[in-house]
């Protein structure tokens, strides 16, 4: 019998092939897995509107993904990459980052590499190379305007390096507009809520139509989301924090919905960890902003969301114990064993689930 409490319960193999560099166009096209139990049934993403029954409420990340990630030259001319974790709309000058290099000296004073007049320092913080460090911009320019101007998107590194080995260029202007929601307008996150990705302007219009709530919240998805699980014992491994806010327009949406007996709709995992943090707290759904470390794993109850749309995710991560969590271990390892036969494209530029919570995490 599996032990779900180990990672590699949740490893599997992946042909590089199916890495998506880049997304549907247009983003309702992209293909959808609709996971019943041990039901499956192959869609495209814009029929999740035929999934849907007058009364749902579905809710959605609406973080902005902010241009956190940008390259400083050193006076010796080598380059050195730079990601700040933090929210960089914050009215402050100095951000945790992650950056590569080595040997910098104690207060050596960088400029940005497209834009000389923009200088900074970095700090390292003790001596693990995968500590979290620090950046300070000098001057008085705000920091958001001036990323705006030097920095990129932080696209996930897996596309980054396939792009990379493919002959492609790492970024191209399009990402700009692509890794980022149509709704997105809050906060600040280091990587997109991916889940939210497919949705079109004209698919949420005809979504409110049928009669479809559509609800917002915001977490400020952070660099955590990139780190792998190390070890093998699910219950060593630390969760990072996150903010999210949830509005009064939320928390009575999500409150009429479940009286009147229809469906939460989660989309993406920011949603389903933020609306189930939220239960284990107060039972309901209460307004205001919060942290959460909180580890999805199979024995959770889940409390408010009904289902789930969310995209194919990284072997042996936190997001793959959370959607078997949610779905049942099984029934999410055999989807996944027939998305890669059927040729579906994985990660955040790739094709999405629509998952139905399995009775026993009721």
């Amino acid at each position: 019998m599996t032990d779900l409490n180990l990672r590699s319960a949740y490893e599997f193999d992946l042909p590089e092939s199916q890495i998506a560099t880049h997304p549907h166009e247009p983003r309702d096209e992209a293909r959808l897995l609709v996971v019943r139990g041990m039901h499956r049934e192959h869609r495209v993403f814009r029929d999740i509107i035929d999934l849907l029954t007058p009364g749902d409420c579905i809710v959605v990340n609406d973080v902005t993904v902010r241009k956190a990630r940008f390259f400083a030259k050193r006076h010796t001319g080598g380059i050195v990459e730079v990601m700040i974790t933090d929210d960089i709309t914050a009215p402050k000058r100095q951000f945790s980052c992650l950056y590569r290099a080595s040997h910098l000296a104690p207060g050596e004073i960088l400029c940005a590499v497209n834009d000389e007049s923009v200088h900074i320092t970095l700090d390292r913080n003790g001596s693990d190379r995968n500590a979290l460090c620090t950046v300070t911009f000098l001057g008085d320019e705000p920091v958001v305007e001036i990323l705006d101007r030097v920095g990129q998107l932080p696209l996930p590194p897996y596309i980054v390096k396939k792009r990379k080995r493919l002959g492609e260029a790492e970024y191209d202007s399009d990402d700009t507009e692509q890794y980022q929601t149509v709704y997105a307008q809050s906060g600040s996150a280091v990587a997109a809520p991916t889940a939210g990705l497919h949705f079109t302007d004209a698919l949420i219009e005809k979504i409110k139509q049928k009669g479809v709530r559509f609800e917002r919240l915001t977490l400020d998805v952070g660099a955590g989301t990139f780190r792998p699980v190390q070890t093998e014992n699910l219950s060593e491994h630390v969760m990072h924090t996150e903010h999210y806010c949830v509005s009064q327009a939320l928390a009575d949406a999500i409150e009429d919905t479940h009286r009147a007996h229809h469906r939460v709709i989660a989309v993406g995992t920011t949603v389903v960890r933020s609306l189930e943090d939220q239960f284990d707290r107060f039972g309901k759904v209460v307004p205001g902003e919060y942290d959460t470390h909180i580890f999805l794993r199979p024995g959770r109850k889940f409390g408010i969301v009904d289902d789930m749309i969310t995209n194919f995710h990284l072997p042996g991560s936190t997001l793959m114990v959370l959607v078997s969590a949610f779905a049942g271990h099984e029934n999410i390892m055999a989807a996944y064993r027939e998305a890669i036969d059927k040729g579906y494209m994985f990660y955040s530029y790739g094709d999405a689930m629509f998952l139905e919570v399995q009775d026993n995490a009721r």
